[in-house]
């Protein structure tokens, strides 16, 4: 072969191998950045390169779960409330007496949740105390309201601060008015029987009633006021309660104030999800009060 025709002929091979190998390159460097584009676009198609059954946006590549849930909801969609306090009273333990007595003790109690409002609440509570008297001393002298001549005021010693409790049996219905995420504050009326016990310290025989207390016995008891609860988390919150208590001991009415302060805590379930509140009206099982 002549050398001379051979040159340009390879020279020409030469040129359409390069351009041939430069439209190759093109076209992969094309497809490679498309499929760039897609994955950092979404996956729209094919399979997920990651577990998303939720379809979440991975956009970013990195996928931030949502935060917990928070709100009233939270707090306040448990079945149960069992609170228990210090307690405090300040009480008359007599119809004719003047000095007041200051009582402590405890108040413990628990609210069964029909709803988000309306629950049904039982109290136990005790104070104890003591209590100003008549004057009395011994030997001769006549308290009031001592018969005259009545042996049993002229023998006995002289009494100063007997020791008296007061207990209480009580239930009623509690409303929650306010729902907050840390706060929320409920009122309740309570109805039932309170026991007072004014004859327990030593009285030397004396007839407590001769000195101005009332008689040891079973009356009626009531508690209207409400609670302020701040909440620590979902189940644990502190409550301060306020009450005026009723009670007519001797036949005779009293109103005396008291409040307690204490934990409160919260368990079980409540369902107050949206498609149950706008469904029919669940019929209660007051026979069984776990019953959901």
């Amino acid at each position: 072969m002549n050398l001379f025709c051979f040159l340009p002929q390879a020279a020409r091979r030469l040129k359409l191998g390069v351009s041939l190998c430069a439209v190759l390159m093109s076209m992969t460097l094309v497809g490679l950045a498309q499929t760039g584009g897609d994955n950092t676009g979404g996956n729209s198609g094919g399979n997920s390169p990651i577990n998303n059954p939720k379809a979440h946006d991975i956009s970013n590549g990195n996928y931030v779960p949502p935060p917990p849930p928070s709100g009233p909801d939270v707090y306040f969609n448990r079945r149960w409330d069992l609170y228990t306090g210090l307690a405090y009273t300040n009480f008359l333990a007599g119809p004719a007496l003047i000095q007041r007595s200051n009582m402590g003790g405890f108040d413990a109690s628990g609210t069964y949740w029909l709803n988000w409002h309306w629950g049904i609440q039982g109290s136990a509570r005790m104070y104890i105390g003591t209590s100003g008297v008549f004057p009395n001393v011994e030997h001769g002298f006549n308290p009031p309201p001592c018969k005259p001549f009545e042996q049993t005021c002229y023998d006995s010693n002289n009494i100063t601060g007997p020791r008296i409790m007061q207990y209480y049996f009580l239930m009623g219905p509690q409303y929650r008015f306010l729902r907050k995420t840390k706060f929320s504050a409920t009122a309740h009326t309570l109805f039932g029987n309170a026991y007072g016990v004014f004859d327990s310290a030593n009285v030397q025989g004396l007839n407590v009633q001769t000195i101005g207390l009332f008689a040891t016995q079973w009356t009626f008891g009531g508690a209207i006021g409400g609670s302020f609860d701040y909440n620590y988390t979902p189940r644990i919150g502190l409550r301060i309660q306020p009450d005026l208590m009723l009670t007519h001991y001797g036949g005779t009415a009293q109103q005396n104030f008291a409040f307690s302060v204490g934990p409160i805590f919260r368990f079980g379930k409540l369902d107050t999800s949206p498609a149950q509140s706008k469904g029919p009206k669940r019929s209660h099982h007051f026979g069984n009060p776990f019953h959901r």
